[in-house]
C-alpha cells in the first residue's frame, strides 16, 4: 500500500488568505492536488491539516481525501510531515509526500516517483528540478521513523541529505510540476496559464520545499 501525504497545515503568510482554497480552472489549489494523487497508483490519499483546518478539512474530504491534525503546524513543514506518517497504518509501505500549494502536479508525475521506487529499491525518491531536489518526495516504511522525528521548517530534506546513497532521483524539471502557489501575483500566473493564456515565468519551484 502506497499513501499520498498532502502537507496543507501552512500559514500562507504572503498570500494573505487560505491560499489552498483559492481557485483555478474551477478547482481549488489543494482539490487540485487530491485529484492528481487520487487518478496516481496512490491507495490512499491523507492531507495533513493546520492553519484553518475545518475550511481545508472540509475541502479535503470532499475531493476523497482522508485528513490528520498536525496540532504543531506552526512550528514548520517538517512537524506536518511527522504527523502525517505517523498516521499511517502498518500495511503501508510507502507514503508520497505532496505540497498542498502544487497545483499542476499530475498522475503521471507522481507515478514516475513510485516507479523509481519499485526499480531501484531506494528507500527515498526524490524529484529533480534543475540543481534542486524536492518534493514530491517518496518514503519508504525503513524509514518512517527518521520522518515521524522531523521538526521545524525543512521538510523532508534532512531526510535526503542525511545519507545521498540511499535517494533516487526523477526528473521533473520540464512542465509545470515545481510551480507553486506563494503570492497574489504566483496565482495570477498560474491562472493566466491554465486558461491557455501565456504561461507564468519566475514561479518559486515547490521542489525546493521537499
Amino acid at each position: 500500500m502506497i499513501t499520498a501525504v498532502i502537507l496543507a497545515a501552512g500559514r500562507a503568510a504572503r498570500m494573505g488568505a487560505p491560499k489552498l482554497l483559492l481557485e483555478v480552472g474551477g478547482k481549488t489549489l489543494l482539490a487540485r492536488v487530491i485529484t492528481a494523487a487520487r487518478a496516481s497508483r496512490c491507495d490512499d490519499v491523507l492531507v495533513v491539516l493546520g492553519e484553518q483546518a475545518e475550511e481545508v478539512g472540509r475541502e479535503a474530504h470532499a475531493a476523497g481525501a482522508r485528513t490528520v491534525l498536525n496540532p504543531r503546524y506552526r512550528e514548520g513543514m517538517g512537524t506536518s510531515l511527522a504527523a502525517g506518517i505517523g498516521a499511517l497504518p502498518p500495511e503501508c509501505e510507502a507514503a508520497v509526500v505532496l505540497l498542498g500549494d502544487q497545483p499542476c502536479l499530475d498522475a503521471a508525475a507522481i507515478n514516475a516517483i513510485i516507479d523509481a521506487y519499485e526499480t531501484t529499491g531506494k528507500p527515498i525518491v526524490a524529484s529533480r528540478y534543475g540543481s534542486v531536489l524536492g518534493a514530491p518526495t517518496l518514503i519508504a516504511r525503513a524509514l518512517f521513523g527518521e520522518a515521524a522525528g522531523l521538526t521545524g521548517d525543512v521538510g523532508g530534506r534532512p531526510l535526503i541529505r542525511r545519507d545521498p546513497e540511499r535517494v533516487a532521483e526523477v526528473d521533473l524539471s520540464s512542465g509545470m510540476a515545481s510551480w507553486d502557489v506563494d503570492t497574489p501575483e504566483d496565482l495570477e500566473r498560474l491562472r493566466r496559464a491554465v486558461e491557455g493564456e501565456q504561461p507564468p515565468r519566475g514561479s518559486p519551484p515547490a521542489a525546493g520545499r521537499a
